[in-house]
């Protein structure tokens, strides 16, 4: 390490860096370029402060503040800074004019310099160390975000799957029920019956069905299926469907030990729309020997309607 005393026209040769540049950085941040010497162009800095002058040129290249810059000194070089100021004070104060004090006083400052260098290294390394810290942080927070989607759609798969399950249950129910012989078609509605679309009709003589976008229709066989869906899978169920004057009627009755029955009574019948189109509109509906209001099945349609159309 060098042991000589610079002029500022030299720091300014050494960094490319324009003299009044120099004078503009050394008086600004005056209090962080220690000098020893007279005053003007008498005033000569230790060789390390190139490196603080560096260190200022890249900071201005970034448009930090006054403010951030004087942190930054403060925080990277205070020790060298305050190491240079006690040095020059034990040099002033033991009276040491001769070029060998001077060379000796020198020697051990820059051995103190050295031991900096190193420290400012490690700290280097720490920084990088914990750039790639941060980075692996990040890496792992995208997997956590791709495997939490994952596991969502595998519940959303075994939620469908469930409900499919307990459609089969309860078909397997209704079979068993049905004897040995097998169900009678004519006490159970035709495929095109249960496929054709589900409405409603309002005061105004209007339907309102749902349809999704890309998909079929809502049918009264989704909505079965739905009702189904809506009765606890531990319970014993049981559907039942008649045929009364034109209407086919489905009775879901649900019970369980110990626990209050369930009873579903929906009557449909089939319509052909102003459009001519053949729909089956729900004309009634019961829960437990109470009927649904018509305000409530409004409702309950729209909400189909915003599930369905996704």
């Amino acid at each position: 390490m060098s042991n000589q005393y610079l002029s500022l026209r030299e720091v300014g040769r050494r960094l490319g860096i324009p003299p009044s540049t120099v004078v503009y950085y050394k008086d600004k941040y005056s209090k962080f370029l220690p000098s020893v010497g007279g005053e003007g162009r008498r005033q000569k800095y230790s060789v390390e402060v190139v490196e603080i002058f560096r260190r200022i040129r890249e900071m201005y290249g970034m448009n930090w503040s006054t403010e951030q810059i004087e942190n930054e000194l403060s925080l990277k070089f205070g020790v060298l800074i305050e190491n240079i100021k006690n040095d020059q004070q034990l040099i002033s104060g033991a009276g040491l004019e001769s070029s060998s004090d001077m060379e000796t006083v020198i020697k051990g400052l820059s051995s103190v310099l050295g031991k900096v260098s190193d420290l400012l290294s490690n700290q280097a390394l720490f920084q990088a160390e914990l750039r790639d810290l941060r980075e692996e942080v990040s890496v792992l927070r995208t997997e956590k975000r791709k495997l939490s989607a994952e596991t969502n759609e595998r519940i959303l798969d075994m939620a469908m799957e469930i409900g499919r399950l307990k459609r089969d249950r309860a078909e397997l129910f209704r079979l068993l029920r049905a004897g040995d012989s097998g169900p009678d078609d004519s006490s159970f509605p035709s495929s095109d019956y249960l496929e054709r679309p589900l409405v409603i009709r309002n005061s105004d003589g209007e339907y309102l069905g749902v349809s999704g976008k890309g998909r079929k229709h809502f049918s009264l066989e989704d909505f079965v299926k739905l009702l189904e869906n809506s009765v606890n899978s531990h319970m014993s169920v049981d559907l039942e469907w008649q045929e009364k004057g034109g209407q086919w009627i489905l009775v879901i009755d649900a019970s369980e030990v110990q626990s209050a029955q369930k009873k579903i009574v929906l009557v449909t019948e089939e319509n052909v729309t102003p459009n001519k189109n053949t729909v089956v509109r729900i004309d009634s509906m019961e829960i437990n020997g109470k009927a649904v209001p018509g305000a409530l099945l409004f409702s309950l349609f729209r909400q189909i309607r915003e599930s369905f159309d996704r």
